[in-house]
């Protein structure tokens, strides 16, 4: 078995370790439809800076530790991965491969993708793209959750 990882440039550049999954915000009770996923990243200078990660549309969203993301691809060979890389867009997962027969044949235009820090990653599961922002500290405190809208 293997999996594929196909790094998604990020600017700025900064290495995973020193970044943390801050927030996410997932909504399956959206104006419009759809299941929106809205994730926030601190950057090395977390009081300056979030990256802000979103998908109008997420199926199938997990956090993991990074331990527990290690051991469970153990065995099988990774093609693509970079030292230090943050985001991915991955095929042949362990994750993929263990969703419904249901999905993966309902959804063959989903796309796997991976966020890596230190401590916590995402999987995202969508047939959407990521859009990604720099949003100052003052931004993302401004911000508030209204249910429904992320």
């Amino acid at each position: 078995m293997t999996t594929r990882y196909f790094p998604i440039e990020v600017s700025p550049r900064f290495l995973c370790t020193a970044s943390e999954l801050y927030d996410l915000r997932h909504s399956y009770a959206a104006e419009g439809g759809g299941n929106p996923l809205v994730a926030y990243f601190s950057l090395p200078d977390p009081q300056t800076s979030f990256l802000k990660i979103s998908f109008t549309h997420a199926d199938i969203v997990r956090v993991l530790d990074e331990t527990y993301l290690s051991t469970e691809e153990y065995g099988v060979e990774s093609v693509g991965l970079v030292p230090f890389h943050f985001a991915y867009r991955i095929e042949g997962s362990r994750f993929w491969n263990s969703q419904s027969e249901f999905y993966r044949d309902s959804r063959r235009d989903a796309v796997h993708y991976r966020f890596i820090t230190g401590g916590a990653c995402l999987d995202v599961l969508t047939t959407v793209e990521p859009e990604f922002e720099i949003i100052s500290s003052a931004a993302f405190e401004a911000a508030p959750f209204v249910e429904g809208k992320v």
